[in-house]
């Protein structure tokens, strides 16, 4: 690939990531502020639900696209036409059997949302898959516009909702709205561009090889979010809504990671079989920025915890603060395992990052459990903790023992003492506002670290060129 075109996607990725990112935490922020603890998670409930039953649309169908098509373009009109007509038929079945087996404990307003979550999710289990044929293509910017795009659509409609009263209900159906209008769009797209086939033979070709792919993405979310499900299923909803204002803002940060590897996954399918040396080389840079982003950013949430949590939400999620202390070093550990797992995959051990992540699916509902019904949201929250902490381990082990002897520790002595330097300041400075105490500390973390670090003078010295140049 040439290196024009991966600027040109990373360019396009980075800038509608974090306009979508930005735009989704206020949407969030606003709509668990309007809504309060108890209503915002039944809202949460049904939103869990529904993307636990979403799972099983797609089959790991999508990725293996991806992967070919960006070996062969030649593909990508069968693929995509095979991926979006067998998840159709399943978006349909799936749907029919998530409204039979409906939590009966489930208010009439979680049902009712549950009811149109599920439309707007099948809609945008189609679209994700448009998003993979833009990948493969190397096209990220359309994918960036067209996420973008519905982000802003639902902000605003959702806004819209908040402003004038509307109810929780409501605030569904405007999502579905926007999404529907996205797949409109996609469809028109698609349809002056490319000629989609079916052949059933092919399909099922693709579905026997894209299931390590599918299982991989089931279990990750298990132990991503499978614990927003459980504590509906055993806890009230109060406890759902306090738990989800913390976590929420915390999934938001998760695009950084996926920003990097989605621009790049072509390029590392491609080194993975020319080059062990120059790949191992890839996942070690990408390994250290991702480093230099989740741990300060985690140190940054456990310091400012309390004054953050209390601004944005305006004292109405008070007892998020201690969920929060614990579920930041999340962040963390997924920028760390993130470029780890990317290892297995584009060397083809997809089943093995599967079995990890299996494991991690086990070990997670396993603890929730017990934890759960003992502890609540703490137990919730120490559950995902020990899960992703048993992630980044086996990543590692299977990495260092099959593939290559990565060298990750190297990277991380100037990172930590960077961050820990910014964690002082920032506890120092806690009573003033958290945006000017963040920023304060963020500077001094940033001066620490490229002073102290050759290859972040590299990148500061970059950005600062970049900058003067755009301003002669």
């Amino acid at each position: 690939m040439e290196l024009r075109l991966v600027l040109k996607n990373a360019a396009a990725l980075s800038v509608a990531s974090v306009l979508s990112k930005a735009i989704t935490a206020i949407v969030a922020i606003a709509v668990a502020r309007y809504l309060g603890p108890t209503t915002y998670g039944e809202y949460n409930s049904a939103l869990a639900f529904v993307s636990t039953f979403i799972l099983f649309v797609d089959f790991g169908l999508s990725n293996y696209m991806v992967q070919e098509g960006s070996r062969d373009e030649s593909v990508l009109p069968l693929y995509l036409g095979n991926t979006l007509a067998f998840k159709t038929f399943t978006s349909l079945a799936i749907y029919a059997l998530m409204l039979v087996l409906m939590p009966a404990n489930y208010s009439l307003t979680t049902r009712s949302m549950v009811i149109v979550f599920g439309v707007a999710s099948a809609l945008n289990a189609l679209d994700s898959s448009v998003y993979n044929y833009f990948q493969a293509k190397q096209q990220m910017y359309y994918a960036a516009m067209y996420q973008f795009l519905s982000t802003f659509l639902i902000g605003v409609l959702t806004i819209v909702v908040v402003v004038t009263k509307g109810n929780v209900v409501m605030i569904t159906y405007a999502q579905m709205a926007a999404t529907l209008a996205i797949s409109v769009m996609l469809y028109i797209h698609l349809r002056r561009n490319i000629r989609l086939e079916f052949n059933w033979h092919r399909l099922v070709e693709m579905l026997r090889k894209g299931l390590p792919y599918g299982a991989a993405v089931i279990f990750l979310y298990v132990y991503f979010q499978i614990d927003m499900f459980m504590l509906s299923l055993m806890r009230a909803s109060r406890e759902v809504g306090i738990y989800s204002a913390a976590y929420r803002l915390i999934s938001v940060l998760l695009f950084i990671p996926g920003i990097l590897t989605s621009v790049i996954y072509p390029v590392l399918f491609q080194l993975g079989v020319e080059s062990h040396d120059k790949h191992r080389e890839a996942i070690e840079k990408i390994f250290k920025v991702l480093s230099a982003v989740g741990i300060p950013g985690s140190v940054l949430l456990f310091v400012l915890a309390n004054p953050l949590l209390t601004w944005l939400y305006s004292h109405r999620f008070q007892a998020s603060i201690p969920i929060m202390m614990i579920l930041c070093w999340f962040f963390a550990l997924e920028c760390l395992s993130f470029s780890l797992g990317d290892v297995l995959t584009t060397t083809n051990r997809q089943w093995t990052r599967a079995w990890i992540q299996g494991g991690a699916a086990v070990i997670n509902i396993g603890i929730n459990l017990y934890a759960i019904p003992r502890y609540g949201i703490y137990g919730a929250s120490v559950a995902t903790l020990i899960t992703e902490l048993y992630v980044f381990v086996m990543y590692y082990g299977v990495v260092r023992r099959q593939v290559y002897k990565v060298r990750i520790w190297r990277q991380l002595p100037v990172i930590v003492l960077a961050s820990a330097a910014m964690a002082m300041v920032a506890y120092f400075l806690r009573y003033l506002h958290p945006l000017v105490s963040g920023g304060i500390a963020g500077i001094v973390y940033l001066a620490i670290l490229i002073g102290l670090d050759p290859d972040f003078q590299r990148i500061g010295g970059y950005v600062l060129r970049q900058v003067t140049s755009r301003k002669v």
